[in-house]
């Protein structure tokens, strides 16, 4: 059975992971855009060794710009597919919370399970249905379908 083209383009949960965790540091530090490799492996909750393997493999799919005991910082590519992730993980925390009624310290893991796996349709539905919200349920800004915050 043949993997199709567009199947093997998808990039994994696990990478959308990182994506989001690279995108999130590196906002949080406006000094930097590299994000330290120890720094992912705390916020990931994996070892360094496995953090410096999967960086190897985004590197060959042009996901991230790898600097070995410098930092990674995110391609242009790499930006567009992880503010994609936030912006869907931010919209299922307020669809969460607003529509589904979950108390809020549980939005955010139940958000995390399911980022990976709606459609673009779904997430255009939840954010005509929430009325094209700016904010999540935390306050973080919502990028538009466009990527802008």
């Amino acid at each position: 059975m043949k993997i199709s083209t567009e199947r093997k383009k998808r990039v994994s949960p696990s990478k959308e992971d990182y994506l989001k965790a690279i995108w999130t540091l590196s906002e949080r530090d406006t000094e930097r855009q590299e994000v330290g490799t120890n720094n992912l492996a705390e916020q990931l909750q994996v070892s360094p060794p496995a953090v410096s393997k999967m960086l190897r493999q985004m590197e060959q799919q042009s996901l991230v710009a790898h600097l070995p005991y410098y930092g990674v910082s995110l391609t242009e590519k790499g930006r567009t597919l992880a503010i994609r992730i936030v912006r869907r993980h931010r919209l299922l925390e307020l669809f969460l919370s607003e529509v589904l009624k979950y108390p809020s310290d549980t939005v955010h893991d139940e958000a995390e399970h399911l980022e990976h796996h709606i459609s673009d349709e779904f997430e255009q539905r939840m954010d005509a249905l929430l009325g094209f919200p700016k904010s999540c349920p935390h306050g973080s800004p919502i990028p538009n379908v466009d990527g802008d915050f």
